[in-house]
């Protein structure tokens, strides 16, 4: 009886802390991110540059402008977790980005391309 009882509370324990980990963030109340103006600021000061995601005929793809950005960052509007540009900038990527050497994006920049994506990553 002991042993069940046991189990009992470690699965209502495993159920409440999946379906807490589920919820989607509450994002009624925050300003909407853009790309011109937050998202492009950000890849151009820490991504587009020469031997990076600039441009200019190199292997690792552009971040210069929008269809760059969804295509090759492989954005999934409205899925910040299930996309790469997210992944590969807080690590959670067998691709870290930037790479050693350069500086890593800011936490309150991360969050702003995180709110772009949840929001829709739309094109304004």
């Amino acid at each position: 009886m002991k042993k069940v009882l046991v189990w009992a509370i470690a699965l209502t324990g495993m159920i409440a802390a999946f379906s807490s980990c589920t919820r989607d963030p509450d994002l009624s109340n925050v300003a909407e991110v853009k790309f011109s103006g937050d998202v492009q600021r950000i890849l151009s000061a820490n991504c587009n540059f020469s031997g990076c995601h600039g441009g200019g005929g190199h292997n690792e793809g552009s971040l210069t402008s929008y269809d760059d950005v969804m295509s090759y960052g492989d954005v999934k509007a409205g899925d910040a977790h299930r996309s790469k540009l997210y992944r590969v900038i807080t690590n959670r990527s067998f691709q870290t980005m930037p790479p050693s050497g350069y500086s890593e994006v800011s936490a309150a920049d991360i969050k702003l391309i995180y709110l772009w994506i949840e929001q829709g990553a739309k094109n304004n």
